[in-house]
This record gives structure tokens, sequence and C-alpha cells, in this order.
């Protein structure tokens, strides 16, 4: 009986701690929501949602109005402001006119820039005031100062820069900098555009955009498929791009344990488990591997009469146990689409953590250092 003794005592004491990395196998059948006492549900992959991610994730709800706050019909001031900077050609077809005794009959008279006052001076034309002025009235203020030295005189004024009318780029993008707005009436896709674009994938990358005091942040994917979030940009506007990429976690008896970024869609669960490295073949456990998800609870909204896209309401805690001794798991692992933050855990096999603990009661107890030679004993 007493030989017995210290394997009870062993046995009692291992039941109630043993070393481990994390949970054991049957931790998580007994995990309960953080939030409540609800149990969290086991479910085998097999009862798994397999297949390809839905555009559900990005669907939104009617309130969610995104850039479209901020619609405008675009930057149309021609007018020219100060520090403008405006490129003037002249033109005269004429035999005995200002260019008569040259083969050209056009002369460019270069670039000139509107002052503090709002003026400018031009070769033959002198001094003009030409701020809240348009293009077109300076081209004809050019062509009278040009009557009696130029036969048939014409001018063509052309707005190069207007740097109290640009917006500027910033964040994850190629070429961050200001950029001038245009005739063209630039938007929110072109400004990505000039800036080099996104660094990262539209599915990984946020837009947002600052307007004075208004503020909007939708993904960049959003502003590719929804015409309405492609709004025009107005002087002074801010667009910063910012990478937001979907992210998994594994620990455990993994070869590699980390936070991994991917594309959504576009990572399956037994590529996720190739980013680790693959399990340790001595210390995991490959009938206990778990996938550990927020699942989005989606709902389907009515507007105006129409079915609209899935919005998701909530998410539900829930555990995906895959035996990987089982072939047919495999098969699955193939079709089932990683989630943004999850999280895969590998669990270590029984007898890892009992030669743990088996070694703990091994080590020796520790003697007291040897005296140093010469030393008093006492």
């Amino acid at each position: 009986m007493r030989k017995l003794a210290p394997l009870v005592l062993v046995a009692v004491l291992s039941a109630c701690a043993r070393p481990s990395d994390g949970p054991t196998a049957g931790g998580f059948y007994n995990a309960t929501s953080p939030n409540g006492n609800e149990r969290i549900p086991v479910v085998r992959l097999s009862e798994a949602p397999i297949g390809p991610v839905t555009s559900a994730p990005l669907a939104y709800a009617a309130t969610d109005t995104g850039l479209s706050t901020m619609r405008s019909s675009g930057f149309a001031d021609t007018r020219l402001r100060r520090g403008d900077v405006i490129e003037v050609t002249i033109l005269d077809p004429g035999e005995d006119g200002l260019f008569s005794s040259t083969q050209s009959k056009t002369l460019d008279l270069g670039r000139f820039t509107v002052d503090s006052t709002g003026n400018v001076t031009l070769p033959f034309i002198g001094k003009q005031r030409v701020v809240d002025s348009s293009p077109e009235a300076l081209q004809t203020r050019i062509v009278t100062g040009l009557k009696g030295s130029a036969v048939n005189p014409q001018a063509v004024v052309t707005v190069v820069d207007r740097p109290s009318s640009g917006f500027t780029v910033n964040g994850d993008v190629r070429a961050a900098g200001r950029f001038p707005l245009t005739a063209r009436k630039e938007r929110v896709l072109d400004a990505v555009a000039l800036a080099g674009g996104a660094s990262s994938d539209p599915g990984s990358a946020t837009v947002t955009l600052m307007r004075g005091r208004q503020r909007a942040t939708v993904p960049l994917q959003r502003v590719i498929d929804d015409n309405k979030q492609n709004v025009y940009l107005l002087p002074d506007d801010q667009i910063y791009v910012d990478k937001d990429a979907p992210t998994f976690t594994a620990f455990g008896a993994f070869k590699s344990v980390g936070e991994f970024e991917f594309q959504p869609g576009k990572l399956t669960l037994v590529q996720a488990l190739g980013r680790a490295g693959g399990l340790l073949d001595d210390r995991a456990d490959a009938s206990n591997f778990y996938v550990l998800r927020n699942q989005p609870v989606y709902t389907q909204v009515a507007a105006n009469g129409k079915t609209a896209a899935p919005v998701v309401l909530s998410s539900k805690p829930v555990i995906y146990r895959v035996n990987m001794k089982d072939v047919s798991n495999l098969a699955l692992m193939q079709r089932f689409q990683m989630m943004d933050g999850d999280i895969i855990y590998a669990s270590n096999a029984g007898l890892v953590d009992f030669a743990k603990f088996f070694n703990v009661y091994q080590k020796s107890v520790p003697t007291a250092a040897a005296p140093i030679p010469g030393s008093s004993g006492n």
C-alpha cells in the first residue's frame, strides 16, 4: 500500500495542475462565453460552413453612408486665385503683325504667378488684376491690349498649377503628396491613382476622407465597387489610405507561431497551417486541432420593398475541431476559408504534458554549494 501512495499523490497533483502550453483538448468542451455562462459550441469541421467567403462582410447597413455624405458636383470654380500659375501664349497670324519679322506666328510668353495682391505683370500688356477673373476674361483683356501692335491677335491662358485648390494623399500609398484639382474633376480613386496606388490589396486597405470637420472611412474595395463612394474632391481635401489587412493567429504546437496577414477569401485552413510551419511531430495531438472564431451573424434587411445584401448584426464565438488523422478532414481543410481574427490552436498530446509533469518530479533537490577552499567552515 505504501508503494502505491506516491503514485496516487502524483495522479492527484496531475489532475490539479499539469505543465502545459495552453488549454487541453477537454478544456475546449468546457469553454463558456466571456460575456455569460453560455457554452461555446465545439463543431466538427464536417459541420462547419465550407466554401468561398461570401460578399456579406462587404455589405453595409443602410445607415452606413460612408463617403457618400460628402458628395458634391466637384470643383468647377475656374476663377483665378492668389498663387495660381498661368501660362500665356499669343498667336498672331497676320502678315504685318507683332511677329512679322519672325517665321513663327506664336509666342510663348511663359508662366506667371498671381501675386499676393491679385495681379500679374505680362510683357506687352503690363500689370493686370486677375484675381477672381476667369482665364477666358484674361484672354480677352490680352487681345485688347495687343491691338495696334498685332493685326489679328489671339491669346490662350492656361492654368498649370493651383496651389490653393489642391488635395493631399498620405498613408499606405507609393507616392504621397499634394496634387492639383483640374477641370477633369478628380475623385477619390483618381487621387489614389495619382499617389501611385495603394501599397496593399484593395481588400486590405481603408480610405479616410477629411474635409474640414467632416471625416469618413470606408474600405478601398467599397469605393471600387460602389460609385457613390467615389465622390468628387474639393480644395484642401485630405485623403489617408491605411492598411487594414485581415490576420489570423497561430499558437500551440506549431513550428511557427504568431500573427499572419492574408487576403480575404484567398486563404484556406490548410494554407494557414502551412503558414504556421505545420504541426510539431513530437508535441502536437493531430486529432485535436482547433479553429476559434467569432462567427458573424447576418440578417437580411429590406429597403424600399427590395431585399438588401446581408448585414452583420453581431458575432458569436464558435470552436471548430479538426481531426487531422481523418483523411476527409484534410480535404475539408482545403475548402475551409479563414476569416479575419481567426485563431488556430494545436494542443499537446497527452503524453507530452505527462512527460513535462514527470520531469518536474524527477529533478533532483538542489544541494548547497561546496565551501570555497580556504574559507572557514563555521
